[in-house]
């Protein structure tokens, strides 16, 4: 593992560069979601120390309840920024900690996850390498749900192990790595639980017994208190998806085509020019594609089973599928161009599944007058040591899933649990990945073995040098640095750094804004709030509820009637008001409106360019 850990490290160093040299005062985007990052890890930490218990009740979105869960909590991203603010108090470097830290731990839980499944150190290495850093997920940096996916593998790897070995520690570490991936990312657990779900599916196919007391005994009061933060979690955005409607929709879900073939890389993008595909970048909607080192492995990795009888049985599932849900769902239609493919007949459904069975059975090796059960066990232990199968299961879900229309699966299933939480399906591609990562990995074992090297055992010095051949052949191809940074700082001003200190500030308001989206603005609020943390109606985030979009429309013309009633039958005390950020043409007209306002607002506070007023209703004068 140590050899593992300098190597990611070190690649994380390259691969990233200029940001691993200027981690405290740069960032890949000056972004409204970006800024969100840095608010929300700002907030865990804040609320690890004063209200731990009440963490979901940030103080954005006022008077809201439960506004973390309007997004990705990042909970697990704050457990490691949060030392980092507590000794040094940049927010920025702290966001830019967890980001490059990810690769690393990603790469190292595969690392992992591939020695469980009986690869060498040098097949290990090379699956991590994969995952780490192909440009499908390494190029997501700047997307912090995204990149944080690393505790996926930890937990694969310790589900593998009590499957294997049935130690009650396994099983508690395979929960804590499922409930810390929670945590850190929505989209990770998403990826960890369907990925899980085929390994066990795949590991009670070949025999494995339910033994339903058993977990139990395993699981103990250790895995229900482990489990304690996820229920915590899921009540906590059960109730905003009951309340508030945190939903995805179907619409605009699709990628095109040239997205899985997209990538910004020198060398693949070389290797499109050579193809005549020049226009696949720039046309592709994403960069989806990892790499074709990485495929070429991973062929190599499930090339033998695939080769095998394994593709009928996935047609005879396929076809039984397929029919069980146009009996019990509804029909099944496919748009293919101007060709509509369409499964509306119950009984022809099934008879597409019987004929797909009677080839199947028509074209076994074993004689059809076998028993089942000498052909179920010779079956299983073909499968039981090769660790490609359920792998295999995840790479073509996970791409069947991040598929575009009109292939893919994401509109029959997107109404499940869970899944609905996603927004975009093609970010799926990051458990293909996964999946491809472990298939490169056996892929390059298989080369190994053919040229004598390999030994899971032992790493041999001819093992280390085609390592090192492998990882840095990955490597050249993934290179796209140096990466596009900008530099960035959080600057409070004094005005915000002043309320911190006067307790009968309730909520706020900061003003100017431009318009009732300008996002930038209500994110640069939601930082200066970070100096007091007192609640405050700005926000920003995954969704956004109706009265704060009608009260943002008033904002923009504040101050007026509209707006100050508004404010105040929120509960607003305070408004922030920050004349730099007025044009200064329409500066005098702005404190024009503000003295013609003089029953509504009271002055409290002006520092600089920052004024604090009090808000409340104007006292009526006498007739």
């Amino acid at each position: 593992m140590i050899r593992a850990a300098l190597l990611y490290s070190a690649l994380t160093f390259v691969l990233a560069f200029p940001l691993t040299i200027h981690p405290a005062t740069t960032v890949l985007s000056d972004s409204p979601d970006q800024r969100l990052v840095i608010w929300s890890l700002a907030w865990d930490t804040h609320a690890f120390t004063h209200r731990p218990l009440r963490i979901f009740d940030a103080n954005i979105y006022y008077p809201n309840r439960r506004t973390l869960a309007y997004s990705e909590s990042f909970i697990g991203s704050g457990l490691i920024a949060a030392p980092v603010i507590w000794t040094t108090g940049n927010l920025v470097l702290a966001a830019n900690v967890v980001t490059l830290l990810s690769p690393v731990l990603c790469g190292l839980g595969t690392f992992l996850l591939a020695r469980k499944l009986g690869l060498s150190e040098g097949g290990a290495l090379v699956a991590g390498t994969v995952f780490a850093f192909a440009p499908a997920r390494f190029l997501r940096l700047d997307q912090l749900h995204l990149t944080t996916v690393q505790w996926v593998p930890f937990a694969l790897a310790y589900l593998h192990a009590y499957l294997d070995g049935h130690r009650p520690r396994d099983l508690h570490c395979f929960v804590g790595f499922v409930t810390l991936q929670a945590l850190t990312s929505g989209h990770g657990f998403v990826f960890l639980a369907v990925s899980a779900l085929l390994v066990v599916v795949w590991r009670l196919l070949l025999g494995e017994p339910i033994e339903p007391l058993r977990r139990v005994r395993d699981f103990g009061f250790v895995g229900v208190l482990l489990l304690v933060p996820l229920a915590y979690l899921a009540i906590n955005y059960g109730i905003v998806q009951r309340e508030v409607g945190l939903r995805r929709s179907l619409e605009n879900w699709s990628v095109n085509g040239a997205s899985f073939l997209a990538s910004p890389t020198r060398v693949d993008a070389w290797l499109l020019r050579q193809l005549g595909m020049e226009r696949v970048n720039a046309t592709a909607d994403a960069y989806l594609f990892p790499g074709v080192s990485s495929v070429v492995l991973a062929a190599v990795g499930a090339a033998p089973l695939l080769w095998s009888s394994l593709w009928l049985d996935v047609i005879v599932a396929i076809a039984i599928g397929a029919a069980a849900f146009v009996t019990w769902v509804r029909p099944i239609r496919v748009k293919l161009g101007s060709m509509m493919i369409s499964a509306r007949s119950v009984t022809t459904a099934w008879v597409v599944a019987a004929a797909a069975i009677a080839l199947r059975l028509a074209l076994a090796r074993s004689s059809l007058v076998e028993s089942w059960r000498d052909r179920r066990h010779r079956w299983t232990t073909d499968r039981r040591t090769d660790p490609s199968p359920p792998y295999i299961l995840v790479a073509l879900l996970g791409f069947w899933l991040a598929l575009g229309s009109p292939l893919g699966l994401w509109p029959f299933v997107y109404d499940l649990p869970l899944l609905n939480f996603i927004r975009v399906p093609s970010r799926f591609i990051l458990m293909a990945t996964l999946g491809l990562a472990v298939l490169a990995g056996i892929g390059f074992d298989r080369v190994l073995a053919a040229f004598g090297a390999r030994d899971a055992r032992t790493f041999t010095r001819s093992a280390a040098i085609y390592t090192a051949i492998a990882v840095v052949a990955l490597v050249a191809e993934y290179a796209a640095m140096p990466m596009d940074t900008t530099p960035f700082s959080i600057e409070i001003p004094a005005i915000d750094r002043w309320i911190a200190e006067r307790p009968g500030i309730r909520a706020i308001a900061e003003v100017p804004i431009d318009n009732r989206s300008d996002e930038r603005r209500h994110t640069l609020f939601m930082l200066h709030a970070t100096a007091h943390w007192r609640p405050t109606v700005e926000g920003y985030s995954g969704l956004r509820t109706p009265m704060h979009e009608d009260l943002y429309a008033k904002l923009v013309s504040f101050p007026d009637e509209a707006s100050l009633r508004s404010l105040l039958q929120l509960g607003v005390s305070h408004v922030v008001v920050h004349e730099d950020l007025v044009p200064p043409d329409a500066l005098d007209g702005f404190n024009e409106k503000l003295r013609a306002f003089a029953r509504w607002l009271t002055p409290v506070q002006r520092i600089g360019n920052g004024a604090v007023y009090s808000v409340h209703a104007p006292t009526e004068t006498a007739q």
